[in-house]
């Protein structure tokens, strides 16, 4: 006992806190120690199925951008396909367009010289009758007048110069 006495410990005390603490030990085991590790086990449980969830949700995540990606290179290769459809029916529409833009200048274009020929028949009509009606003026001058020469001629040189006039 020397050992207890130099260290001035007491075998009695040291004993009996011993058994207090096996017996708090054994209490704590009986009472706690059972709902605590059965606290940490579901605590652990929750947490798996937590991780499990959100890998789950991560890949729903990653098959829908995969499907939202392929959906968007099918959006954009119909609008590519649209736009080309739309540009060659515009190129079409064009083609037709200045074809019936020659189609009505060539309509109008013979329109044109057939509206030229006509006022050009009328006028060599028109010029036509009014060189008989001179020339019948004249006649008649000349034969209502007995002239003689020299009147015949200034009457011959007048009605040419009212020809030249009137063309």
């Amino acid at each position: 006992m020397d050992v207890f006495q130099a260290l001035d410990l007491n075998l009695g005390i040291i004993v009996t806190q011993i058994i207090g603490f096996l017996i708090a030990l054994w209490i704590l085991k009986a009472l706690a120690w059972k709902p605590l590790l059965k606290m940490l086990a579901d605590r652990r449980n929750r947490i798996a199925g937590d991780i499990d969830q959100a890998e789950k949700i991560k890949a729903d995540a990653a098959k829908l951008l995969d499907d939202y990606r392929a959906k968007l290179r099918d959006i954009d290769n119909e609008a590519r396909t649209r736009i080309q459809e739309a540009v060659s029916e515009g190129g079409r529409i064009a083609a037709e367009i200045k074809e019936q833009a020659r189609d009505e200048s060539r309509q109008i274009l013979a329109r044109s010289r057939e509206e030229l020929a006509r006022d050009v028949a009328k006028a060599r009509v028109q010029l036509r009758d009014d060189v008989v009606s001179m020339a019948v003026k004249a006649a008649e001058k000349i034969i209502s007048v007995r002239l003689d020469e020299v009147e015949q001629r200034r009457l011959l040189e007048d009605f040419l110069k009212e020809v030249d006039k009137a063309e």
